[in-house]
């Protein structure tokens, strides 16, 4: 089976957040910036009640109520930051991509019973990747994409509704897929 579209800067954006909240990779990264990012709240707290709770006699007790108004503020605000970090790298990353004049592709997907091809072209530019039903790791899917997972950081990205991409190429897109997959497809919400 044989079907093209074209692929943008939203596509590749969908397939971002779908690692975002499901590689290790990003994972790793996410748990650094909690890290890294609680440190900064905890010294605005710190500094917010240094200058903002009266002094009381014992210098001893004013720097543990000032520590302490500084760590709850960091846990208090864990949420937040746990919650910001995925709209952050997205929009980072959407930030770099939109300096640059890649999108969109014209793509061509060809699933066969060995493997599946995807040829990108952009100007003069050709890519041709070709994946082994074996070398998929997983699928992902959320309501408009499907992402076949070669590694853990690429994916073949293949859109549910798009010009071109009719409901009788993804009916047959999904019977193929059922064929040959046997890991399980991983589902998101967001």
């Amino acid at each position: 089976m044989v079907t093209t579209y074209k692929l943008t800067l939203d596509d590749f954006l969908e397939f971002q957040n779908d690692m975002i909240h499901h590689s290790n990779q990003y994972k790793r990264a996410h748990s650094m910036w909690v890290r890294a990012m609680s440190l900064p709240l905890f010294a605005l707290g710190y500094a917010a009640a240094f200058y903002l709770v009266p002094r009381p006699e014992s210098t001893i007790i004013f720097i543990l109520i000032t520590v302490g108004i500084g760590l709850l503020f960091a846990l208090l605000l864990r949420p937040l930051l746990k919650d910001l970090y995925a709209p952050l790298a997205l929009w980072q990353t959407r930030r770099i991509l939109n300096k640059q004049d890649t999108w969109p592709k014209d793509v061509t997907l060809q699933l066969s019973d060995t493997h599946v091809e995807m040829q990108a072209v952009r100007g003069n530019v050709h890519r041709t990747t070709q994946v082994p039903w074996t070398s998929i790791l997983k699928v992902s899917e959320n309501e408009t994409h499907r992402f076949l997972y070669y590694e853990e950081d690429e994916a073949l990205i293949i859109p549910k509704v798009k010009d071109g991409v009719t409901e009788v190429e993804q009916s047959e897109i999904e019977r193929i897929l059922d064929k040959h997959m046997n890991t399980e497809k991983h589902t998101s919400s967001r």
